[in-house]
């Protein structure tokens, strides 16, 4: 049996992902991005295990999504039907046992860092 994935593979796994859905290489997205050229095929190929969070800010405006999407925190509508998006079904289980409140207060929190990374 496998171990279960922890945030790094869930963010490099949704980053490849849509990286993919979205026609990018690694390179190609590092550019936009406004990274180093390496910095996708590094996350990509485990050289890196947990980026900064501007990193994971800066690619999810390349990709032009939402950031906790790329962590996994929430999942996208599918951007083609029958299309399923990636996500984390141990995510989706926290997610679901918080009460509304708790919901609000963490998509607030969210939005917040979200207000951060594009300055």
């Amino acid at each position: 049996m496998s171990e279960p994935e922890n945030e790094s593979d869930v963010f490099r796994r949704n980053l490849l992902h849509f990286m993919k859905l979205r026609g990018f290489s690694a390179a190609s997205l590092s550019r936009k991005a406004g990274l180093n050229s390496r910095a996708v095929k590094d996350i990509e190929e485990r050289r890196t295990g947990s980026p900064r969070i501007s990193t994971v800010f800066k690619l999810a405006r390349a990709l032009d999504m939402a950031p906790e999407i790329l962590l996994g925190l929430t999942v996208p509508q599918a951007d083609h039907p029958g299309q399923q998006p990636a996500h984390d079904p141990e995510i989706d289980a926290f997610l679901s046992s918080l009460s509304q409140s708790e919901r609000e207060s963490l998509a607030a929190s969210i939005r917040h860092l979200i207000q951060l990374g594009q300055r």
